[in-house]
C-alpha cells in the first residue's frame, strides 16, 4: 500500500527545493532511473534567459539526480512563488505554482505557472517527472532616459 503522506511530503520538499534554490536532500526521493521531461511556451517571448533545460532527461542514480538538479537550479531563481496545492493519487500525483522572477540580462519582471506530474514507485520514490511551465506576463523595466 501506498503512502500517500510520505508522497505528499516528497512533492511539496521537492517543489520547495527547486523553487527556493535551495536543493537539500530531494535527490534521494528520486528512484535510480527516474525520468525528468520538462517542457513550457518560453519559445513565445524573446527574452534571453530562457536557457532552460527543457526536453527529456533519464537520472541514473543519485548522483546524477544532483547534478541534474543543482544544474537546474543554475538557471532559475525565483523572486517569489506560491505552491498551489498537491494533490496525491495512487501512483501519481499533481501540483501547480505560480511564479515570478527577474531576468538579468534585462531586468524584465516575468511570471508564470508551472504544472508539476508525479509518478511514484510502489516504495514511494519518484519514478517520473513532468513539468510544464506557462509564462504569463513579461513586464520590461523602465530604463531612465539619458536626453540631453
Amino acid at each position: 500500500m501506498a503512502n500517500q503522506e510520505a508522497r505528499r511530503d516528497a512533492v511539496e520538499e521537492v517543489m520547495t527545493a527547486v523553487m527556493s534554490g535551495q536543493i537539500g536532500t530531494i535527490a534521494r526521493h528520486f528512484y535510480p532511473g527516474a525520468v525528468v521531461s520538462q517542457r513550457s511556451n518560453a519559445a513565445l517571448s524573446s527574452e534571453p534567459w530562457f536557457e532552460r533545460m527543457e526536453g527529456e532527461f533519464q537520472l541514473r542514480g543519485e548522483t546524477e539526480t544532483r547534478a541534474f538538479i543543482e544544474e537546474l537550479l543554475k538557471r532559475s531563481s525565483y523572486l517569489t512563488f506560491e505552491l498551489r496545492g498537491v494533490i496525491c493519487e495512487g501512483d501519481e500525483a499533481a501540483s501547480r505554482c505560480d511564479w515570478s522572477r527577474r531576468d538579468e540580462n534585462s531586468g524584465a519582471l516575468v511570471t508564470g505557472t508551472t504544472m508539476y506530474w508525479f509518478a511514484f514507485t510502489g516504495d514511494d520514490r519518484i519514478r517520473s517527472l513532468e513539468t510544464l511551465g506557462a509564462i504569463h506576463s513579461v513586464i520590461p523595466m523602465k530604463r531612465a532616459q539619458n536626453d540631453a
